[in-house]
């Protein structure tokens, strides 16, 4: 996991609220993740003094949990700052979307986007002809398909020159204390552009019975050949967690339980458009839920 000569920098736990950003890196037009530490830099006049990377790419509408920052400033504010400022200093000048809620000073060779895994939240029941009445057996073994190297390419966007091929480590339900399907959770190393999303919409079409799993199991074989399974939107999904070598424990968690209220099934369309309002509010309230409880650890 070498990733060139050592130096010293700062680690920093990001997390923020989809809907208010173009994704995570840098874009021409548009609020970004990146964009906003930038622009924080320029504010405390550092702005040719630091350089900021971004360890997972998110699309727009996309939320996270933690997502990692490597910010590297010139060795006389290396020497003069500490976690707890850099925290202070940049935290102060990000919108309230962005929320800097940890950091700690590394010395390191490994670059802030090589990781061990990032996990996953998708919320399946936010999906547009979700069925909340799904069989949660055979939701799971579709899940279950997923698992291990596969050539993904019936199931992402194409990206330029990376391969399609990827390692999932895990990919199972995210169940609520009663049993009720939330969504689902996966991790890998690394994933190809829109892979969770378009997993997402073949998961539901298994869950509502549009598609059988051996489809998957098809796709996966000959993805040539395979249909396309569309795409579920960004909002339901959250980039929940990043095992980096340099960041420390503390910052991972589980997977929450949510959804107060399941959504019914055979619901009306109005009913339906409501407690989605509903669902996106719960998505922000975990997020500064989480990102408080580590603030004040």
């Amino acid at each position: 996991m070498s990733g060139g000569l050592e130096g010293e920098s700062f680690l920093i736990a990001a997390g923020y609220h989809g809907s208010a950003f173009y994704g995570s890196q840098i874009q021409p037009n548009g609020t970004t993740v990146q964009g906003e530490v930038q622009a924080a830099l320029v504010d405390l006049e550092w702005g040719g003094r630091g350089v900021v990377r971004v360890s997972s790419r998110t699309d727009s509408g996309v939320s996270s949990r933690l997502n990692l920052i490597d910010l590297k400033l010139d060795d006389q504010l290396m020497d003069k700052l500490d976690s707890q400022m850099i925290l202070r200093a940049l935290g102060d000048r990000v919108s309230p979307d962005l929320c800097l809620w940890g950091a700690r000073k590394r010395r390191s060779k490994i670059p802030v986007r090589v990781a061990k895994s990032r996990t996953y939240l998708y919320r399946l029941d936010m999906i547009k002809g979700w069925r909340s009445d799904s069989d949660p057996v055979i939701l799971e073994q579709a899940c279950e398909l997923f698992i291990g190297n596969h050539d993904f390419s019936a199931f992402s966007r194409e990206d330029g020159d990376r391969s399609p091929i990827r390692t999932v480590d895990e990919c199972d339900l995210w169940r609520g204390d009663d049993g009720y399907v939330i969504g689902f959770r996966i991790t890998a190393e690394s994933f190809l552009w829109n892979q969770v999303r378009k997993i997402a919409s073949a998961l539901m079409q298994v869950g509502r019975g549009s598609i059988d799993i051996t489809e998957i199991e098809r796709a996966l074989g000959s993805p040539d050949k395979a249909p396309d399974f569309g795409r579920a939107p960004a909002d339901a999904l959250i980039l929940w967690g990043i095992d980096h070598q340099d960041a420390p424990d503390s910052w991972s968690t589980k997977p929450p339980e949510v959804a107060a209220i399941p959504l019914p099934s055979h619901a009306e369309p109005r009913v339906v458009e409501r407690w989605r309002i509903m669902a996106l509010a719960e998505i922000r309230h975990l997020l500064e839920s989480e990102w408080t409880r580590k603030l004040i650890q």
